[in-house]
């Protein structure tokens, strides 16, 4: 009887410490953003829409369609802090300046105080990248709605 007690006891304990890696895994930090207007985010201009933020690994933010099928972009970032770590993402944009679009500084996830900076580099339409977004039914054709300029 002894030895069943400690058998159930351990099974107990073995299945309590895995309980967590079996839950929902919030680690890419997943979010949803739409916008109403261009947005650019380092050197990929988002069109108006819904896309996908994922984290990759720490500093690497891969960037899809609203459905998350397609990546539309991998960006790089570095580690920001805020002292508030509200129950809501935090998403802060620059304010559009003449014909250049906003463009995405920094990036929370709800609940975390360290979240992602990012740098504000030249115009995408300067570039030559845009990212539009697909709607459903259709193809995802890579080279659609993107072109490729040398300064």
């Amino acid at each position: 009887m002894n030895r069943l007690t400690m058998t159930t006891a351990m099974l107990g304990l073995l299945a309590a410490g895995l309980a967590p890696s079996m839950q929902a895994d919030d680690s890419n930090k997943e979010t949803r953003i739409t916008i109403n207007q261009p947005l650019q985010i380092q050197d990929v201009l988002l069109a108006p829409g819904q896309h996908v933020l994922k984290l990759m690994r720490p500093g690497v933010v891969s960037i899809y369609n609203a459905d998350g099928t397609r990546p539309e972009g991998l960006i790089l970032g570095w580690s920001a802090y805020r002292t508030d770590a509200g129950d809501k993402k935090l998403i802060i944009v620059s304010q559009s300046q003449g014909n250049q679009p906003a463009s995405l500084k920094y990036w929370f996830y709800p609940g975390d105080n360290f979240g992602l900076e990012f740098q504000v580099e030249k115009p995408a339409s300067a570039i030559g990248r845009m990212v539009k977004p697909k709607g459903a039914g259709q193809t995802a054709d890579p080279a659609d709605g993107a072109s490729s300029t040398r300064d």
